[in-house]
């Protein structure tokens, strides 16, 4: 989804320019590209060109949300230290230079990365819908499903960080409701207040061994090259240690809102779920079970997730009306269609 900016351009170029040249040492100049064509509510990138007598380099500079959130942790300092653990592990996460904790230098906290040039499939339009995806062969749609769910599964065989505490399916499901209370704040969604109260009463029997999870997996949040290769895995901000089958479905879920919830069908070369299920299971050493309980949940917090989305289209003024489609998106449909499964 689209954010509105409210840093002013200019000053936020020549504070970088002063910022950045003090961390190498030297005058430098910046020149700002355009930023992701439909950057999250959750955190705002900008992009720049560095250059100095000699040399350059890009940059991609995160910002720390403080006005329009889609949650109401940021987990800011977390996903530093997590995309910081990741640099020597074969997940490619980009590279961290420098972060600043001081909000005065831009109004908020940042990190800065090195810039990767890649695509992503877009959310908006959802990527079966339209975007770059619909130019490319069945074959490169493919690479990018599974080197995208390799990139995953990477995440999973890691060794879990020990800075972060493990979440029980238990304890997701309560964070789940209590992220929902949040958005609704005191309004009644009860298709999804409903869903989560039969999703304690059908708990998984079991907790298997917990895993690094990756949060927010999905294709949509990879950078890709032309050929498909995954170049950068992006958006950490949900990081945990789990159960890995939950972020297996949120891979699965969105690709479902992308194609059935927006009356798309999916684009030729992408393999199919059950498919993916299988090559999971194959790369992590695996079994995926509870999946029916974790693709519910999912979709129930997707729907919490969107109402939130809604409301800030509405607040930002980037979508007047959109506060009425709170209780009645696409989410909603997709959250219906998984009920409605045997």
């Amino acid at each position: 989804m689209p954010v509105r900016s409210e840093l002013d351009p200019e000053q936020t170029q020549a504070a970088l320019t002063s910022w950045v040249g003090s961390k190498l040492g030297r005058e430098v100049a910046l020149w700002p590209l355009p930023g992701p064509a439909f950057s999250g509510f959750s955190n705002e990138t900008l992009l720049y060109d560095v250059s100095w007598d000699g040399g350059s380099t890009g940059i991609a500079v995160r910002l720390e949300p403080s006005g329009h959130q889609v949650f109401p942790d940021t987990a800011f300092e977390t996903q530093i230290r997590v995309i910081r653990a990741l640099e020597p592990t074969e997940v490619r996460a980009p590279r961290i230079l420098w972060d600043e904790p001081d909000r005065d230098v831009l109004g908020a906290k940042f990190f800065v990365m090195e810039r990767i040039d890649g695509r992503a499939p877009p959310d908006n339009p959802p990527y079966h819908v339209a975007g770059w995806l619909h130019e490319v062969s069945p074959g490169t749609r493919a690479a990018v499903w599974w080197n995208g769910l390799e990139q995953m599964a990477e995440v999973h065989r890691l060794p879990p960080f020990e800075f972060l505490p493990v979440r029980t399916a238990k304890e997701q499901l309560v964070m789940d409701r209590e992220y929902t209370a949040w958005v609704l704040q005191g309004r009644e969604y009860g298709l999804v207040t409903d869903i989560l109260d039969e999703l304690e009463r059908t708990m998984p029997a079991t907790e298997p061994t917990p895993a690094q999870c990756w949060g927010d997996s999905r294709i949509g949040n990879v950078l890709f090259d032309d050929h498909g290769e995954a170049l950068a895995v992006l958006d950490w901000e949900m990081v945990h240690v789990g159960n890995p089958v939950g972020d297996l479905i949120w891979f699965l879920l969105l690709d479902r809102h992308h194609s059935e919830s927006c009356d798309a069908p999916r684009l030729e070369g992408f393999p199919s779920h059950e498919e993916t299920v299988a090559r999971w299971e194959e790369l992590t050493g695996r079994e995926a079970t509870d999946l029916r309980w974790w693709m519910t949940l999912g979709a129930a917090r997707y729907a919490a997730i969107l109402t939130r989305v809604m409301d800030l289209l509405e607040d930002t003024g980037l979508l007047p009306g959109a506060r009425g489609m709170a209780f009645d998106n696409t989410s909603t449909k997709l959250l219906r269609a998984i009920l409605d499964e045997p």
